[in-house]
């Protein structure tokens, strides 16, 4: 734990830290993709939850360097907010010049100087009792060989990525596949403490997206809620009906090309099974309730807390809120309750 950090990094951990102590959701080194393409690291992502209505995204692009550029990583934020459709942007940089702070305030772009952050590492909200980003991927990358267990770290590194992108259903739906995958790991690694690690981060990054989804439905009744979450968790953003006529369209290219009477109908009735067969129906109970909604964002915050400790908790040692989801998630999964979290 008293590995030395480049100072990069070092600064991107005491900033993590400071807005982790304020209030925020963070992750730290999510990369923007465009189709195969690796555009940018964010540096930072902030998620805030203000209100039962409000929520906060916010990309912070930190550099922390002897030839900053400060008025150029202004430029290069505010790009990248835009781009991502985010809520606000941050630039921090050991620059104290004052026409860095004025043009940033010009252009709604939150400037952190030198000054601030040479007051920054002396402040207690700066450092916190848990591993590194750095560290939590040695851990992963050792406990799965690299590639050859899985590739864990890019699951993990694609996981952070749709965190900026797909705030979304589809999301949701991708990382409970991912979960799925880590929960399987931790009964079968010799070490469990990674793979858990993992479990914690995906849970905490799908609760965020659930949280963000469900602002809009705050005043929905529960059976609204019920509704539409069924539907999101079985077919996805794009709804029953599309998914249904997508179907019919396959049945019936397969069934003009292959000549095998009622090949077609069993091609729709098989998509239509596998559709009934996921458990969305339990989820939705879970979610739909207004006392889950409002600890969304807790919970989430708690799970990424448990993923970064030092020492990782087990299951069973975190609030009674968070293993509810935990087991609700278990349910869905069909895996025994008493063998994971115990």
């Amino acid at each position: 734990m008293t590995e030395q950090l480049l100072k990069g990094p070092a600064a991107e951990e005491a900033l993590r830290n400071y807005f982790l102590n304020i209030g925020y959701f963070v992750i730290r080194g999510g990369k923007f993709k465009f189709n195969r393409f690796d555009v940018t690291d964010v540096d930072l992502w902030l998620y805030g939850r203000s209100s039962a209505l409000s929520r906060e995204r916010v990309n912070v692009d930190i550099k922390n360097k002897k030839t900053p550029q400060a008025l150029e990583r202004i430029f290069w934020a505010k790009g990248l907010q835009s781009v991502l459709n985010l809520d606000g942007c941050i630039v921090a940089t050991n620059d104290t010049r004052p026409d860095v702070r004025e043009f940033g305030m010009r252009h709604q772009v939150k400037v952190l100087d030198g000054k601030f952050m040479g007051r920054l590492t002396q402040s207690s909200k700066s450092h916190l009792q848990r591993i590194t980003e750095e560290q939590f991927l040695s851990s992963i990358d050792k406990a799965s060989l690299g590639k050859l267990g899985g590739d864990w770290r890019g699951r993990y590194e694609a996981c952070k990525s749709r965190l900026l992108t797909s705030l979304t259903f589809d999301g949701c739906n991708a990382w409970l596949e991912d979960i799925l995958f880590f929960l399987e790991q931790t009964q079968s690694s010799p070490d469990k403490s990674p793979a858990f690690r993992l479990v914690f981060a995906l849970c905490a990054h799908f609760l965020v997206t659930v949280d963000f989804i469900m602002r809009e439905h705050v005043a929905a009744e529960p059976q609204q809620r019920r509704v539409l979450l069924d539907s999101g968790f079985r077919y996805g953003v794009a709804g029953k009906s599309f998914v249904e006529k997508v179907g019919r369209m396959a049945a019936a290219l397969v069934g003009g090309v292959v000549a095998q009477p009622g090949l077609a109908d069993t091609i729709e009735h098989e998509l239509s099974q596998q559709a009934a067969g996921v458990k969305a129906e339990i989820l939705a109970e879970f979610f739909s309730k207004g006392t889950t909604q409002n600890g969304l964002f807790d919970a989430a915050r708690e799970l990424e807390a448990a993923a970064f400790q030092i020492e990782v908790p087990s299951p069973s040692s975190l609030t009674v809120g968070v293993q509810s989801f935990l087991g609700a998630l278990l349910d869905f999964y069909g895996l025994d309750r008493k063998r994971i979290l115990n």
